[in-house]
This record gives C-alpha cells, structure tokens and sequence, in this order.
C-alpha cells in the first residue's frame, strides 16, 4: 500500500511539474512589466530612464511599421509608416486595405529610444531569431542575422547573429531601425534586446561552451543506448526504441534555433532555417508518438492496437495541417494552439500510465521522471520559439533532452546488466548442478562399486558352501577355520549409509562422506530431510555443500596430530527446516564487522556463507554462527512447505557415521 501511494504520488507530482514549471516563464512574460516595472514603446517611443544596459533591456511595445520598405539600406524613400505594429508579433495578423499581409516579405521596424546614457558600447539583437534582420542603432549597424533581400528567392535565414558594438552619442533620443526579410515568419515575433555589447558576447560565449558540453553528454548517451542494445541484441528484453528515440532526441537538439546555426553547413546542407521547420515539427511528432512504445516495453503499460492507430492517425493529421495550412492562418490563429494539440498524446499516456501503475516494469518511474523532463522541454521551447518568453531559455532543451538523454542511456546500462547479473546467475545455477551432479556420480560409484563386490561374492557362495561341507565332512576343521576367515575379510565391506529421504541431500552427504572418509575425518550425520521441499535442489546444495565444503577445509588445515571431526544434524519443526553443522577447527577467526571471511590463501574471503545466508534469507531464515577455540558452529533455519508432512515430528534416523 505505502509502495502504491508513492507511486501515485510521483506520477501525480510529475505531471504538476509539467504544466506547473513549463508555464511560469509564460507567466512571467505575461506580468513581465508589472513585476519588473519596465516600460513599453508607446506610439515607436520608449523612455529607458533610470534602466541600464548591463543588463538585458526588452523593446517590446508598439513600433512604427514600413511594409516593402528598408529604410536604412534603400534611402531616400517615403517616411512615413504604414501603421503602428505590436512587436512581438506577426505581421500577416495585420491587414493593409483590407487585405492581410502575406506571410513572405520584407519590412522594416523602426523605435525611438530616449533615456538610455551609458559609457560603454551596446548592441541591439534578437536571440535565436529565425528570420533574416538587420538592425541599426543610430544608423550604425549593430547585428545581423541571415540575407536581407526584397527578393524572396535569395532570402536566407539561419539562428547566429553576428554582433557589433555601438557608441551611443550624447543625442536625446537614439533611433533604432530592424530590417527584416522572411519566406515564413512574418516579421518580428520575438521582442529585441538592448544591452551592454561585452555583456551579450560574455553570455554568448558561456552559452556556447555549455551547449557543446551538453551536446557531448548527449552524444555519448546516445552511444551508450546503442552498445546496450548491441548487447542485448540476443535477449528478448532488447528494446529498439531506446536508440530510435536517442536518435530522434539527437536531431531536435541539432534543429534548436541556438544550435542550428552550427550544423547548418555541415549536416543540413547549408539548408535555409525557415526551410526546417516541417521538418523540426516531423520529429517532435515521431518523437512523441514513439513515446507509448517506450512506455509500453520500458514500464509495462500496454497499449491496444486501436489505441496505437487512433494516435497515429491523430499525429498525421496535425502533421498534414501545419504542412498544407496556409503559414498565414497559422502564424494567426495556431502558432499555439497547434503544438498545445500536440501534447494531447502526453496527457493521454499520463491516464494510461496512472490507471495501470501497479503494472509498471523496474526502473519505470526512472523513465516516466526523464520523459517528464523532455515533455516539458518541448513546451518550453514551443512557447520561446514563438516568442512567447522573454527569459533566455535557449538552452532549457537542450537541458532537459540531454537529462532524458542520460536518464535512458543510465536505464540501457542498468538493463544490460541486469541481463549480465542473470548471466551470471544462471551460470552460478549451472555450475551448482554440475557440481551436484558430479558428487551424485562419486557417491553412485561408491555405490555401483560396492554392488559389483556383492554380485561376485553371491557368485562364490555355491563353490564355498561346497568346499566347506567336504571339509566339515572329512573332520579338517582347523583348514575350515582358515577358509571361513579368509571369505569374512574378502566380504567385510562397509555399506554406504543412507541419511535421508531426499534424494539431492543425501547424495550431497553421500558424496561428503567418502571425501572425509578419504581425509580420516570422523563424519556423524544425524539427519531427517522429506523426500519433497519447496526448497529448490539448486538450493538446497548451496545451503549443504557450502557448509560442508566449509567445514571440510576447517578440518584440513588442523594439524597432524589432531583428528578432524564434522557432525551435522537436520530435522523439521513445524514447517521449518533446522540444520546445525559442527566442525573441529584451528581456532583462528578472521572476522570483518558481522562477516565472517576465509582465512585461505585463495582470495574467496567467506563466499559460501554469504551465498548460504543469500539463500536462507530468501526463504524468509536466518543463521547463526558460535565459535570456541576448537569448535566452530554453523546453524540455519529456514521455512519451507513440503508435500508430506510425515515423519516431521518423528525421531530422526538412526545415525550414520564415518570413521576412518
């Protein structure tokens, strides 16, 4: 119950931090001057007194708008604005006789700034613009992004600006004029940025480093994603998805307005930014289709195939919209309620997830943690990209996929060694087997051995009955004597003892038995196991051929002089199987906290205890361990449910011993 409530409780908290975290930017932006107390251009004016450009200064506010016009690059022409325009926002919302603007184009911006006195140089810029600009501060220009053209064809956009600083003069007012040029944006939807130039190039540089640093961290954990898939290609637990999304998670990083730039010319073909963005739409989508096949094979949660379809066909239809919607119904009406739509998905899964939480695999809320970052990275991101978040979160999913990243990359590795472990296991269960089987062959070799000497002492019988009725008959009694001695020492063999019932236990003590007879250890065995446990034989011959073999080498390292002596004693009560194991030792101990650790020269430093109380544990039991100076005892107890319970309150069987 409190295993369920705190899952409950995590699911229920990450989907809070999802719409919770992914929106206080929004908030912020939306309460940005409330909170900061900043102004906004007002009629292409804006007063910054008392602000200074050390830090970032946002123009937002009202700007005087010149439709087809570049006022800087192409002078002498008509001066006069079209109308008064909302910056951030889109110009194809805006309508010029009637009409609304097209969505390709060029335009100029232009904004009045008094107040603003500072010694050192500043520069106007608009971060992770995806458009083609120019601005000029005083005429001088001080960034630009892209190829600015009145011709549609040679207009080219990419994400990096390049920055120059500006000397403001003593004038009252500045002007400050942004040339724009798009294929389909529409204008300035993201707000300009007035600050000190060493600042902006400071910031961009640290930026910079930490993207690259992020982006190596996200390479490798790809790399990982796929050396764990390569190594579990045989196992039925391998999981395509998680290199599938690893290379997905690669390539929405790479189409980042803040990381695009950088790759434009060597992996994208020197394609133009604005070109990309069906593309960058396309992955978000698959990635966040692929999304319930993660979920599916990493926690547990199944999904229908009628499920699977539905979303499929949900998915490409937003697709085939954002692709065949004309750009200007899209940058007026669905620049946000088009990826809101996309994460209806998220919601669906997170209800799917919820309602089948018991269901969920090893390692599920680690995944469900690192997907809830990356769905909140991509809202984030939806919302900077329209210009809808004044912060600087450039780097916000970068962030959150590298983590997701890493969070996958971290449970393929846990995967693959959980596979390792079972590896590992099952070659510890096959080494079990064999060595029971070897001491299983030992002891029916014995047994075999034995046999034959009593087939071929049958087989005499006849011919020394024979011969010893002639020599009745005939009154040679003191050559009869002679005979009779020499058949009793030719017959006198010692049986094998039975211990038990149960056939692996007695084998086990069987095979023990001859090895201390072989050594002259005096064995006492006193023992009473059902024929049928709940006990795994694997485990019953950890349990009994560590403690034995344990004992075995305590008595080996005693000294000539002195004999070796083992006891071991198993009975049930009430369910419960109680084995006590005694051996003769040399009294030295050699004890870490509560372990015991071999004192060998071999290195297994107390491997067969830690693998019998593995065991015993397991089954709910428990040992203890007392030693003297010549004595060290071993006792377990463990329950265990046999098929009959006869004999379990019975005196054991008589003893079985072995001297040599």
């Amino acid at each position: 119950m409190k295993k369920q409530i705190s899952t409950r409780a995590l699911l229920i908290a990450g989907m809070l931090f999802v719409i919770v975290f992914s929106h206080l930017p929004v908030l912020y932006t939306y309460f940005y001057h409330d909170l900061t107390g900043a102004p906004s251009a007002e009629n292409e004016r804006i007063d910054l007194s008392g602000l200074s450009p050390s830090r970032s200064i946002v123009l937002d506010g009202k700007w005087d708008f010149y439709w087809n016009r570049l006022l800087v690059t192409e002078p002498g022409q008509d001066a006069a604005p079209d109308f008064l325009i909302r910056v951030p926002d889109y110009w194809s919302r805006y309508k010029i006789n009637g009409s609304y603007l097209p969505v390709d184009g060029f335009a100029s911006y232009r904004l009045s700034v008094k107040g603003l006195e500072t010694s050192q140089p500043v520069t106007v810029y608009l971060p992770d613009f995806g458009s083609a600009y120019r601005v000029f501060l005083d005429g001088k220009l001080t960034s630009a992004n892209g190829t600015v053209s009145e011709l549609s064809k040679e207009v080219f956009t990419t994400t990096k600006a390049q920055l120059f600083p500006v000397m403001l003069s003593p004038e009252v007012e500045h002007e400050v004029i942004i040339e724009v040029a798009t294929t389909r944006f529409s204008g300035l939807y993201m707000a300009p940025i007035l600050r000190e130039y060493n600042n902006v190039v400071k910031a961009d540089n640290s930026r910079n480093n930490l993207r690259f640093i992020l982006f190596g961290a996200a390479l490798f954990s790809f790399l990982v994603l796929l050396v764990a898939y390569v190594l579990s290609f045989r196992e039925n637990k391998r999981s395509v998805w998680l290199p599938v999304m690893g290379f997905l998670v690669l390539l929405r990083i790479m189409l980042t307005t803040e990381f695009y730039s950088f790759w434009q010319d060597t992996v994208f073909f020197r394609v133009s930014y604005e070109a990309t963005n069906p593309l960058m739409f396309l992955i978000s989508f698959a990635f966040q289709y692929l999304l319930i096949f993660l979920v599916q094979e990493l926690l547990g949660i199944a999904f229908s195939l009628k499920e699977k379809l539905s979303l499929l066909i949900y998915y490409a239809a937003l697709f085939l919209l954002y692709l065949f919607i004309p750009q200007g119904v899209y940058n007026r009406h669905l620049t946000i309620l088009l990826p809101v739509c996309t994460f209806v998905m998220e919601v669906y899964v997170f209800f799917r997830i919820y309602q089948s939480r018991q269901q969920m695999k090893k390692y599920g809320l680690l995944i469900y943690g690192g997907t809830v970052l990356a769905i909140t990275g991509l809202i984030i991101d939806s919302y900077y990209i329209n210009g809808n978040i004044y912060l600087n979160l450039s780097l916000a999913l970068l962030v959150l996929l590298s983590v997701y990243l890493m969070i996958l990359s971290l449970v393929s590795a846990m995967g693959a060694a959980d596979i390792h472990n079972e590896f590992t296991v099952a070659a510890v269960q096959l080494a079990q087997a064999r060595s029971l089987i070897a001491m299983q062959t030992d002891y029916y070799d014995a047994l075999s051995a034995q046999i034959n000497e009593v087939r071929a002492v049958r087989h005499d019988v006849r011919h020394f009955v024979s011969v010893m009725r002639s020599l009745s008959g005939e009154g040679r009694f003191e050559e009869l004597n002679r005979i009779l001695n020499e058949y009793g020492e030719k017959s006198d063999m010692e049986p094998l003892p039975v211990f038990c019932e149960n056939v692996v236990a007695n084998s086990i003590l069987g095979y023990y038995s001859l090895q201390f007879g072989k050594r002259k250890i005096h064995f006492r065995c006193v023992c009473h196991i059902p024929k049928q446990l709940s006990v795994r034989d694997s485990d019953l011959c950890v349990v009994l051929g560590n403690a034995l073999e344990n004992a075995l080498e305590a008595c080996k390292m005693l000294n000539n002089q002195q004999p070796g002596y083992i006891s071991l004693e198993a009975r049930n009560e009430k369910g419960t199987l109680l084995i006590k194991i005694q051996n003769s030792y040399n009294g030295l101990i050699n004890q870490r906290e509560d372990r015991y650790l071999s004192t060998k020269s071999s290195g297994h430093h107390g491997i067969g205890l830690q693998n019998i109380k593995k065991v015993v544990e397991a089954y709910g039991g428990f040992i203890k361990i007392e030693h003297g100076k010549e004595i060290f005892i071993l006792m377990i107890a463990f329950p265990h449910s046999s098929d009959s319970t006869e004999g379990c309150t019975e005196p054991p069987l008589p003893t079985a011993s072995k001297q040599s």
